[in-house]
Formats: C-alpha cells, sequence, structure tokens
C-alpha cells in the first residue's frame, strides 16, 4: 500500500501540481523543486522496501510431505542444501522469486535499510533479468495464520534459526 501512495504522490505532483506552477508568476526553479520533491518518496521506498520478503518456500523431500509432524521434524534438522524460494515485490509489483540454498544465506544487518540476512553466493542472472537480490528482511517468527495441508507456519522458526547459526565467509 505504501508503494502504492508514493506512486500516487510522485504523479500528481508531476502531472498536476508541478506544471501549474510552470508559469511566469512563479520562479523557474519552483517547477523542478516540486518534481523532485514528489520523487523523493518514491526513490526511499522503493530503496528501503527492497529486500522485505513476502512468503517462503522451502522445498520438501517426499519423505518430508507425508504428514505435518514429518516436515516440522525435517525442518528442525534442514541439510545445508536445502532449497528455499525467496518472493520478494519489485517496485513495480512484479512478484520475483529467488532460488537459495540453505548453506548460501548467513545473518547480516545494515544501517540503512532493513536487513536480516543476505545471500552470499548469489546466482549470476541474465542482463535484462536485473541484478540478483542478495539482502533479504523477514522476521523471526511467521505471521499468525490457519496451516492447509501445504502450509505450515510453525516451519519457518526452525529455518530462521538455522540461518542465524550460519557462518559468513570471509
Amino acid at each position: 500500500m505504501l508503494r502504492v501512495t508514493t506512486i500516487f504522490i510522485f504523479g500528481v505532483s508531476v502531472l498536476v501540481v508541478a506544471p501549474a506552477f510552470w508559469a511566469s508568476d512563479f520562479p523557474a526553479w519552483i517547477a523542478p523543486a516540486i518534481v523532485v520533491g514528489g520523487a523523493l518518496p518514491l526513490l526511499f521506498v522503493a530503496y528501503t522496501s527492497a529486500p522485505f520478503v513476502n512468503y517462503i518456500h522451502l522445498a520438501l523431500p517426499v519423505a518430508a510431505r507425508r504428514s505435518r509432524e514429518q516436515a516440522i521434524q525435517y525442518a528442525k534438522n534442514l541439510p545445508p542444501y536445502a532449497t528455499l524460494y525467496i518472493n520478494t515485490m519489485k517496485f513495480t509489483t512484479i512478484p520475483r522469486q529467488t532460488e537459495v540454498r540453505l548453506a548460501d544465506l548467513v545473518p547480516d544487518r545494515t544501517w540503512s535499510r532493513p536487513v536480516s540476512f543476505r545471500n552470499q553466493n548469489p546466482v549470476p542472472l541474465p542482463w535484462w533479468q536485473g541484478r540478483t537480490l542478495t539482502q533479504f528482511y523477514t522476521t523471526e517468527k511467521s505471521k499468525p495464520a490457519r496451516g492447509t495441508s501445504t502450509f505450515y507456519p510453525e516451519v519457518w522458526e526452525h529455518v530462521y534459526k538455522q540461518i542465524q547459526n550460519n557462518v559468513p565467509k570471509k
């Protein structure tokens, strides 16, 4: 919702407010200042919200898919080659999926935006797909939700603990 709001603010400032000040009654610098002022919230939200994770899917082996208990037991002792699919959202609200191994995720922090872990070995993408995301932000606990036959919210806490226990490569 915040992204949509900043896009709306930018659009109104560029298409409505700035042209109204592009007249001889006002100094010439006012209209460009309004455009820049409308772009600042857009740029700030685009930068700080980039690593926010919408969903994380854990690829379960066939043995762990048989029951909820087996899936939770598997999540308690994940192998380093366990595959996670991390879904984030581009600024244009198009979903983006990043495939990572559990061993490649390490805890991380930055002062400029919220980050809880990063991918140490990003897979290079073709130039037209953009750069691979390396920083991600998510909470320690899963959002309260009702579990289904394919969704187990309590698994995330075990996965998060294992990510926090990974040691960064130097």
